[in-house]
């Protein structure tokens, strides 16, 4: 337990913290090693794909007057 990499986190009164790092990782349980990090993709609430872009919303309304138009024409 000893000779165990210490996990490299600052402390509040500038030091380092000397926990023992968790094993494959950089830091200790208490600072983040037990945490796999962010979700992949969708599942992360940042992740962007382009959904709201200026482009991608002036197509969902061509798309939709489109539909609009077809659907006055077959009613009539």
């Amino acid at each position: 337990m000893r000779s165990a990499p210490r996990c490299g986190a600052k402390t509040r009164a500038g030091g380092l913290c000397q926990c023992p790092a968790i094993h494959g990782r950089l830091r200790c349980r208490i600072h983040g090693g037990l945490s796999p990090g962010a979700p992949r993709g969708a599942a992360n609430g940042n992740f962007k794909d382009g959904y709201w872009t200026v482009e991608a919303a002036k197509e969902r309304r061509w798309v939709r007057k489109v539909l609009e138009r077809y659907a006055k024409g077959t009613d009539q």
